[in-house]
């Protein structure tokens, strides 16, 4: 998988010179420094005067790309917790410090991982509606709906197809589950679902907790990581990082959350 910097349009990293570098006389030669040495990039995305430009001007969300914004908030998340070793959880209406901050550090230090995230976060900004034939058996087809942040939906679509073209929708019903938990924090009451892909139960939506999206979460990033387009895709490391530590992925989304997202929320995501 590309590194953080193929994420970014030259307008972007354009954003990023002309806030921390006004002065410079060559823009196009410093922009490809910024492909060229992520540590450089990293550290402009990081500077406490690009995060400050976006939180002053509330309209300053319109004027980067999706991608700009969330590795805006990724690196901020990321020098805060390098700053203050715990973070914060909330259970059963209580808030409670839990000192994990060094375990989320290393897990951000992989910036594949960091650049995964920030896709993933961008594939939120607008829900999909699609429509497609499938092939129920030979020489009969049903026509399939789904939606790219209903998990019944894509559960429905999962099981009307063959294993072999199920890795989006693995990887899609697994990062809506790190997605929820992460931004949205859901209720920790436990509920009994039945195993994605099974034979559809009822046409109601499931209601899910906390532990339904880790359970989820967790099985079908698995499942995604082991399955040939992963590895086609070169997906597979970052996958399985995520399934073997989906509940400490989910860190830095609910600090991004709680820390800066609040003003962007209702016009950023899920249009």
């Amino acid at each position: 998988m590309p590194g953080l910097a193929s994420v970014f349009r030259d307008e972007d990293l354009l954003f990023l010179v002309k806030v921390l570098m006004p002065g410079t006389g060559d823009q196009q030669r410093m922009i490809r420094v910024l492909r060229e040495d992520e540590e450089i990039l990293e550290g402009m995305l990081a500077d406490e005067k690009v995060i400050r430009r976006l939180l002053e001007d509330p309209l300053s969300v319109l004027r980067v790309s999706p991608a700009l914004f969330f590795a805006i908030l990724l690196a901020r998340v990321k020098a805060d917790l390098e700053q203050q070793p715990f973070t914060f959880e909330r259970s059963k209406g209580f808030t409670m410090p839990l000192f994990d901050a060094p375990q989320i550090l290393q897990l951000l230090e992989n910036r594949e991982l960091r650049a995964y995230l920030t896709e993933m976060l961008v594939s939120f900004v607008r829900i999909n509606t699609f429509s497609t034939a499938v092939r129920v058996r030979q020489g009969l087809w049903r026509r399939v709906r789904f939606n790219d942040f209903d998990i019944d939906s894509l559960v429905n679509y999962g099981s009307a197809i063959d294993d072999a073209q199920r890795f989006p929708v693995y990887k899609r019903i697994a990062d809506i589950c790190l997605f929820t938990l992460g931004i949205f924090s859901p209720p920790g009451r436990e509920q009994n679902l039945p195993y994605p892909f099974a034979q559809a139960r009822s046409p109601l939506r499931t209601r899910r907790s906390r532990d339904d999206y880790i359970a989820q979460g967790t099985s079908l990033y698995a499942l995604a990581s082991r399955h040939r387009e992963a590895q086609a895709r070169k997906l597979s490391e970052v996958l399985s990082t995520l399934a073997e530590k989906f509940t400490l992925a989910a860190k830095p989304l609910s600090v991004m959350s709680m820390r800066y997202l609040e003003p962007f929320k209702e016009n950023v995501f899920l249009q």
